[in-house]
């Protein structure tokens, strides 16, 4: 259920000292932007870790959110939330600049030097950002925030760094996708000053190598479900008659939805292929219009945006969950998508594309069948492979098992809880 989105306050929620030696761990959670309806991982997260003993959460966030409406579950926690505003990031600025003016000048110069050579439009992004830094620096102090993590490793992890620079208060930053593989811009500064990067799959514990994170400070940590929510039903593939698949992604251009229409449209061994699309964005009518011309639109169906609870309905009556992504020109592409997770644990066969942490999850012929990235053949194939298999329940709990091992919350929260906790006193002893 969704609720109207109330205003965030931009300025000071309250002002305390140090949190006393028996008090939780206060950690904060800085994000671009909270909440979204399209980040449900990072709200999960924060409740599962917050559940834990022994811990408080501070969300934090950068810029206004897009979004007029909320999950009902991310409710409580908008007043929670702390976004300074511009006038809030240049009187901080100001004092930061008098109180250490070193560090104030090393910040802006290594933010300008990380980025000289990118477009004008990122170079902003990244100023405005390093100025939000020093209001968000100024709040870490007065909540006595003792650890930092920052969704995302790009403009969040910028802003964590910045603080910690400031204030010596230690962070972390979980790595995505768009954030380490599309956007660069300082990642090996950020990487190397953490006190450890989360990846979510063993792709992303390679790729943050080469960009300078430390063998010894990164975790592997895929993200967390509360698999309660996610009703596990084995389910057959119908021998005849139409198959129910979902594809549940925004419509852009790495999704590759398109991908999938020409298969549909050049092998006849998915004419029993009913797809159900799910989601919103900018390729809407093109998308519509290429199924036209291709001639598939009675096996093809634009269901437009859709709300959790919806989605968690349809993923208990689909037989399969397709998710085509591809690599576009400029390295945008998928992490790990929590689709696929959710559907692995709520029984829907998978078919999906061979990108990044994906083969990690969706293992070909043992939890679902893979192909390669933007191969409309090779989709095509693994779809038929799906039609043939003679026992599909058998992928479903493989599935089911992986993500009860590796993605409920409930192994992944007291995980998290104990680097947050270890890098805490970490800080706090450093700073005595």
């Amino acid at each position: 259920m969704l609720r109207a989105m109330e205003r965030v306050a931009p300025g000071v929620t309250d002002v305390t000292g140090a949190a006393p030696a028996d008090a939780p761990v206060r950690v904060g959670y800085l994000m671009s932007r909270f909440p979204t309806l399209t980040e449900t991982f990072i709200l999960r997260e924060m409740q599962g870790v917050e559940a834990e003993p022994g811990v408080e959460i501070v969300p934090m966030s950068l810029f206004p959110t897009p979004d007029r409406t909320v999950h009902e579950d991310a409710v409580p926690w908008v007043p929670r939330l702390y976004r300074p505003s511009i006038p809030d990031a240049v009187r901080s600025t100001l004092r930061w600049l008098v109180r250490r003016p070193v560090r104030t000048l090393g910040i802006w110069g290594r933010m300008l030097l990380d980025h000289r050579g990118e477009g004008p439009a990122t170079i902003a992004k990244a100023v405005t950002t390093t100025a939000l830094a020093f209001a968000h620096a100024d709040h870490v102090e007065r909540r006595g925030i003792q650890h930092v993590h920052a969704h995302f490793a790009s403009l969040p992890a910028l802003a964590a760094w910045a603080v910690q620079r400031l204030t010596g208060v230690p962070f972390s930053t979980t790595a995505h996708a768009h954030d380490v593989f599309q956007h660069q811009a300082g990642l090996r500064t950020k990487l190397r000053a953490a006190s450890f990067v989360i990846a979510i799959s063993r792709y992303h514990q390679m790729f943050l190598a080469h960009f300078g994170a430390a063998t010894g400070h990164t975790r592997l940590s895929p993200l967390g479900l509360d698999l309660q929510r996610y009703a596990f039903r084995e389910r057959e593939i119908p021998r005849e008659g139409p198959v129910d698949v979902l594809f549940v992604s925004s419509l852009r251009p790495y999704k590759g939805h398109r991908f999938l229409f020409r298969a549909l449209a050049e092998d006849p061994r998915l004419a029993r292929l009913r797809v159900d699309v799910v989601g919103a964005g900018v390729l809407q009518e093109e998308l519509e219009r290429e199924v036209a011309e291709l001639g598939v639109q009675d096996q093809v169906v634009f269901s437009g945006g859709r709300t959790q609870e919806q989605v968690l309905e349809r993923l208990g009556q689909a037989h399969v969950l397709v998710q085509p992504s591809i690599v576009e020109a400029d390295g945008h592409t998928e992490g790990l998508p929590t689709t696929l997770v959710e559907a692995a644990a709520s029984g829907v066969t998978m078919v999906a594309s061979r990108v990044t942490g994906v083969p990690d999850l969706v293992r070909e012929n043992e939890t679902g069948f893979l192909a390669d990235p933007g191969d409309v053949t090779g989709l095509a194939d693994a779809l038929a492979r799906l039609l043939g298999h003679p026992d599909p329940r058998a992928l479903q709990r493989a599935a089911r098992a992986h993500v009860e091992e590796w993605h409920d919350v409930r192994r992944v929260s007291p995980r998290l809880v104990g680097w947050f906790r270890e890098s805490a006193l970490a800080g706090d002893a450093a700073r005595r």
